[in-house]
């Protein structure tokens, strides 16, 4: 049996207390924050979202310069996974906005027991 289990569109909403375009407020009031989560403010992640992969032998690797191109195995519009600090969270959906590559969460992970 998995240690994790997908999260319905429902729970994702609950996880955001403010729509994604209004940007949050930098202050917090010490009064509104639960005493039962740590505070974790100013601790730093390292987020992964791998766009896809490529193989290719060394000597191609080698041969390559500014301007070379790699094909990877994903599309726009692939499902591919998120993670923090080498934990899969959620998974996303490859996109194009405006001029910029972009990943959508479309489904959290939710880690059940360690």
């Amino acid at each position: 049996m998995s240690d994790e289990e997908v999260m319905n569109n429902d729970d994702v909403d609950d996880m955001f207390d403010s729509p994604p375009d209004e940007p949050e407020s930098p202050a917090v009031d010490s009064s509104e924050i639960d005493e039962n989560i740590p505070a974790v403010h100013g601790v730093g992640l390292e987020v992964s979202a791998i766009l896809g992969t490529a193989q290719m032998p060394v000597s191609q690797l080698l041969k390559m310069g500014r301007g070379a191109v790699v094909e990877l195995d994903k599309y726009i519009g692939d499902t591919i996974d998120i993670s923090i600090n080498d934990q899969m969270i959620a998974r996303g959906e490859v996109m194009i906005k405006e001029d910029r590559l972009c990943v959508e969460i479309i489904e959290m992970i939710k880690r059940t027991g360690d």
